[in-house]
């Protein structure tokens, strides 16, 4: 039977060969991280630890299909034969450290692509909030690839490969936002896992990644994943608005759940963050959460458990911040309308509804994303309860409903969210 003595990372790459895996793959068999198997490429002599030579031993026993064992011993015997052949050279010091100098600068990018990508990536999560979800993502998706593509088709030094690693997984995850806004669901959930795992990769705390997760899951009606990728994402986010937008969402999808203590204490920490986050930009975009952000989510959070007051006082908060000159977000504002709404059914009052939800039933087809629409058929259904089944108006606002989520579908190729 054919054995390895001693496994290095000269072996550990054979199989990996052998087996015509990709590094993720062949890291998910063995179970370790991805860094691992790039480290054993990196380093064809480094000796495993005694753990490691038996985890492989174990996987090349019982893992490996036969042919692919016959390449794999085919690969280790030609690199020996290779060896042997090899004649030996006289290298300088001085040639030497050019060599390595020449390796660590070898790179198939730039300091100037890699930030061109960057601004490329904060210009798409700014137009996320004025331009139509279907015209943003083919941009996101185009620039991703670019960036994906200079990942696998060279070597970069580790600084940039390290930039490019966390880029990709800024993009992926607006991917993901984007794809639940044109209800994508199972392909906004694969975007935001990969998300997750490129800053895992850049070592980067991925926050936005846990971002676009928990809202995706949220939208799937699950709200127990929502609410957890929420809180994980929050633990590890730095003092800015992507921590209070975590803390709301666990909040939102815990109120959803039924755990309304839950709820409020998710919702007193993205109070505490709002007052401490740094938040070093006034730009807006996919990832900022300003005051009408933060009331929209404190609106449906208050209606969820009840507190049909506590929800008008945060759509007053929402129409004070617009008053005095804040950028109004079309989605926003037609969310803030429609919870309102909510509130005022709630409250016994049909006037005070219609009066919330008139004006944004003229909003622009493009931008009658599926948070807007969906929020618009939790008010439909509250309509048909038998108190208001007697009431032309009643009857009517249900009518326009209808007619406004039709006409958000109408257009779209890809659904909105």
């Amino acid at each position: 039977m054919d054995v390895v003595e001693s496994w290095t990372g000269k072996h550990a790459q054979a199989l990996l060969r052998a087996m015509r895996l990709t590094n993720e793959s062949f890291a998910g068999r063995l179970g370790v991280a991805v860094r691992t198997v790039a480290k054993w490429n990196a380093n064809p002599d480094l000796t495993m630890t005694p753990e490691m030579q038996q985890i492989l031993d174990t996987f090349l026993l019982r893992e490996v299909p036969e042919d692919a064992k016959a390449r794999f011993f085919l690969i280790i015997d030609r690199d020996r034969a290779q060896q042997r052949s090899a004649k030996p050279q006289l290298v300088t010091p001085t040639a030497d450290l050019s060599a390595l100098t020449t390796w660590v600068t070898d790179t198939n990018t730039s300091r100037d692509d890699i930030d061109e990508i960057a601004r490329a990536t904060e210009s798409l999560a700014r137009a996320h909030l004025t331009a139509p979800a279907k015209r943003v993502l083919p941009e996101v998706i185009r620039l991703q690839q670019r960036t994906q593509s200079i990942l696998q088709s060279g070597k970069q030094r580790l600084s940039e490969a390290r930039d490019l690693y966390k880029l990709n997984s800024d993009l992926l995850a607006h991917a993901c936002m984007l794809l639940g806004d044109l209800k994508q669901d199972e392909l906004a959930e694969q975007h935001g896992y990969a998300a997750t795992l490129f800053a895992n990769e850049a070592e980067a705390t991925g926050a936005v990644a846990w971002a676009a997760r928990a809202k995706t899951a949220r939208w799937q009606d699950k709200y127990v994943e929502s609410a957890d990728l929420a809180r994980r994402g929050y633990d590890h986010s730095p003092p800015e608005p992507i921590r209070v937008q975590l803390a709301w969402y666990e909040a939102n999808a815990a109120a959803l759940l039924g755990d309304h203590n839950r709820a409020n204490e998710a919702a007193r920490r993205a109070h505490e963050a709002a007052e401490t986050c740094l938040n070093a930009s006034s730009d807006l975009s996919v990832w900022s959460f300003p005051n009408e952000r933060q009331a929209l989510f404190a609106l449906s959070v208050a209606t969820i458990t009840g507190d049909t007051d506590g929800a008008l006082r945060a759509a007053a908060l929402a129409d004070a911040g617009w008053a005095s000159g804040d950028p109004r977000i079309p989605a926003t504002w037609a969310q803030i309308r429609v919870g309102a709404g909510i509130a005022h059914l709630m409250k016994g009052s049909l006037e005070g509804a219609i009066a919330e939800v008139t004006p944004m039933l003229d909003l622009d087809p493009q931008f009658r994303m599926s948070t807007v629409t969906r929020y618009l058929e939790k008010l439909h259904r509250r309509l048909g309860h038998r108190r208001f089944r007697g009431s032309p108006a009643a009857m009517q606002l249900r009518q326009d409903i209808q007619a406004f989520n039709s006409e958000a579908l109408k257009d779209d190729s890809m659904e909105e969210k």
